[in-house]
């Protein structure tokens, strides 16, 4: 089921969780909603829910327009952070509970209920109560209570974060599975862009209530629409230098020169911010950037991470682990066109 969001917008008293935010979601896709605390992701998916009605927009469901309807109208199944079981009842019980408000006949509500647990693996707990249960196994039982409504649209707030590092990357890759086998359409909040990158098809990135881009994970990664997108993704963070437009080149804070084919295109005198992730620094070798010194160099299993200053500012760079760099020693830098980005230092808008 398609999903389309217009000019949806969320204000509480003085203050606006999301603003004027426009999205269209294809059927059958498993969409991320990230951002920092705060954004307005969870407020989002509670409007798109019927939690939250929208103070304007619209929400439609294929051609529908639900933006009025209830959550139980609208066909949702809703997966909470704290998975929210009745502590009471058995596996089978909190499966089954959502038919049985619907007055699905016993057998039928049960049969249903067995082939969900069976889909996310908790077939063999089903006398078990949640109290007896791990945290991703509670999760697992939350999912088939959500699907077991066979809902037109499956969202997920914040679904992993009570798991431990290595339960969450055994949970996300489940939810995807299961996500491909049922063909729902999934919406999940994360802050964790690591968990956003791994399992999604599109990432709606969020910032302040307002939508900064909409894209595939690599694209958000390869092609940031502004220093925000380029800030927030990546793991080492990406490297940042302010800098002026000089004679076609980037003069970075403590006159280190950069040359860079795209810094020609920018008006002379323009104050701008050079973005580098890691990767697109190269040391000591190259066509010459610009020039740096070695401040330190970390060997991290299979990578080697080397600190280079230029001028005043500090980036990080991976380096062959062949290599060998002393303390204090002058490198020339080169910058690979892929991964290194121009933006303007006072919007962040992107500029090359």
């Amino acid at each position: 089921m398609k999903v389309t969001i217009k000019n949806l917008t969320k204000r509480f008293s003085d203050m606006t969780a999301v603003n004027d935010f426009s999205a269209v979601i294809e059927s059958g896709e498993l969409i991320a909603l990230l951002g920092p605390s705060g954004c307005g992701k969870s407020t989002m998916l509670n409007m798109i829910s019927g939690i939250l009605a929208p103070t304007e927009g619209k929400i439609f469901f294929d051609d529908e327009d639900v933006t009025d309807l209830s959550p139980e109208k609208r066909g949702v199944g809703l997966v909470f952070q704290n998975y929210a079981l009745y502590p009471h009842m058995t596996v089978l019980e909190n499966i089954c509970f959502p038919l049985e408000i619907k007055k699905v006949p016993k057998e039928e509500r049960i049969a249903r209920a067995k082939e969900m647990a069976k889909l996310v693996h908790v077939d063999t707990m089903l006398d078990r109560k949640p109290g007896q249960m791990s945290g991703g196994q509670q999760q697992r039982v939350a999912i088939a209570r959500a699907l077991v409504k066979q809902p037109r649209i499956l969202l997920l707030d914040e679904p992993l974060s009570n798991l431990d590092a290595r339960l969450r990357i055994e949970m996300r890759e489940e939810i995807r599975r299961i996500q491909q086998e049922t063909g729902v359409t999934t919406i999940f909040v994360t802050h964790d862009q690591e968990e956003a990158m791994s399992i999604s098809d599109h990432i709606v990135l969020m910032k302040d209530g307002f939508l900064q881009q909409y894209a595939k994970p690599q694209e958000l990664y390869d092609e940031p629409a502004n220093c925000f997108v380029a800030d927030f993704l990546g793991n080492p963070p990406i490297n940042k230098a302010n800098g002026v437009i000089k004679n076609g080149k980037i003069v970075l804070e403590g006159d280190c020169e950069v040359e860079l084919e795209a810094a020609k295109n920018i008006a002379e005198g323009r104050e701008v911010t050079l973005s580098m992730r890691a990767e697109a620094i190269i040391v000591g070798e190259a066509e010459k950037a610009c020039v740096g010194t070695v401040e330190e160099v970390y060997v991290m299993g299979k990578e080697v991470l080397a600190y280079v200053s230029l001028g005043t500012t500090k980036v990080r760079a991976y380096i062959d682990a062949e290599k060998t760099f002393d303390k204090g020693q002058t490198v020339n830098i080169g910058l690979k066109k892929r991964g290194v980005f121009v933006f303007d230092k006072e919007t962040g808008e992107r500029l090359a």
